[in-house]
């Protein structure tokens, strides 16, 4: 279910609830221990209503730009001693603009992003890459301090 939430009808701007989930887990062999991290990832869309409905003979110029957002939740676990939290984000993973008034465009353009799950997994990867030495450091931490 995609829930949108118009800020104002005059400014027309939306941010939308997760269009489109991702999971990812990875194993990391330490020597503290085999590191479990569970990655949950979500697109979110907003919009904006840019341009003016035409009068009458007069073209419209009207149109939804929108972008889409990754947002990653990881959670890490070694045994009891480490559980840890944390929160990746790529901004305008994707973006495009749609002609018409954005309440009218919310399934075009969900479409548009279901069409580049691909895009999204390859991101929500490249964010999973980026985060595995930060998950190796906190495991040091924690070999330091019981060390």
């Amino acid at each position: 279910m995609v829930k949108r939430a118009l800020i104002g009808a005059a400014l027309a701007s939306s941010l939308a609830a997760p269009a489109l989930a991702l999971e990812h887990e990875v194993v990391i062999e330490h020597p503290a221990g085999t590191i479990a991290a569970d990655y949950s990832g979500a697109v979110t869309i907003e919009t904006r209503q840019v341009g003016a409905a035409g009068v009458a003979g007069r073209p419209s110029t009207l149109a939804c730009e929108w972008r889409a957002t990754l947002n990653v939740e990881r959670t890490a676990k070694l045994g009891q001693a480490l559980q840890t939290r944390r929160t990746l984000s790529r901004d305008d993973v994707a973006r495009g603009t749609k002609p018409g008034w954005c309440e009218t465009q919310t399934k075009a353009i969900d479409a548009l992003v279901a069409a580049r799950r691909d895009t999204f997994r390859t991101a929500m990867l490249e964010l999973v890459e980026q985060d595995r030495s930060a998950i190796v450091a906190e495991a040091d931490g924690v070999r330091r301090r019981e060390g």
